[in-house]
């Protein structure tokens, strides 16, 4: 009997016990919690590199002057925009981007000024008028990457198609209508984000510049310089070809 009496009131007997019953008691959620970090999905590794095209708008507003015979003006045109880019990317490290990319908007921007004529000019006016019709730039982009987050600078070569417009004291004379395509370059930036797989969305700035071209009207209005420059702001939004 003295042996029973010992073996049942045994301190580490009942250690022992009671450390074999929180371990079981723990096992099922230990078992639980393994089962729901193996159903985790696995985290999301964000691309750049590949094919892209898009969607764009926004809006422009120019700096645009024009110099007659009879003195200078500012026109300074402003309207909607929209259209579309294409382009690639080559991401060359986790954290920087390469690319190249075309762009294309028509826009509605649209300015008009008049130019009263002094001295011998006296009793003449002119009515200028211009409409630009449509932007289009070639530019390589540099990028820094975070995770979905691209911050980037552009700059290449741009064009921009207008129609010029001169009416001579208010339409009392024909009118001369000259079209044209001018040259110039681009320069800008913004910060584009992947909000689902393949699917990104962008905000941007860009500066165009047209320089000085001379366009050579009829009549009064003889020999007139543009100087002109665009800026856009736009929104826009891209599918990617090579996404994650």
């Amino acid at each position: 009997m003295s042996n029973v009496t010992h073996f049942q009131t045994a301190p580490w007997l009942r250690v022992a016990l009671a450390m074999a019953v929180l371990a079981a008691a723990a096992l099922p959620a230990h078992a639980a919690d393994l089962a729901a970090t193996a159903a985790l999905p696995p985290p999301v590794a964000y691309t750049w590199t590949g094919l892209y095209g898009g969607a764009n708008f926004g809006f422009a507003f120019t700096g645009e002057r024009a110099t007659t015979p009879l003195g200078t003006a500012s026109i300074d045109p402003s309207g909607a925009l929209g259209g579309g880019q294409i382009g690639y990317n080559f991401q060359l490290a986790p954290s920087w981007l390469a690319g190249v990319e075309a762009e294309f908007d028509g826009t509605t921007a649209r300015g008009t000024t008049n130019i009263v004529g002094t001295g011998a000019q006296t009793g003449t006016a002119l009515s200028v008028a211009s409409d630009q019709n449509w932007y289009g730039t070639l530019s390589g982009r540099f990028g820094y990457v975070s995770g979905p987050w691209l911050l980037f600078a552009k700059g290449g070569a741009a064009w921009m198609n207008a129609d010029h417009q001169i009416e001579v004291n208010s339409g009392t004379a024909a009118a001369s209508s000259l079209t044209g395509t001018r040259t110039g370059w681009t320069a800008g930036g913004g910060v584009e984000y992947q909000l689902i797989p393949k699917w990104s969305v962008k905000v941007e700035y860009d500066r165009l510049d047209f320089g000085t071209g001379t366009l050579n009207f009829s009549g009064a209005a003889g020999a007139t310089a543009f100087r002109a420059q665009a800026n856009e702001v736009k929104a826009g939004v891209n599918y990617h070809f090579s996404g994650p």
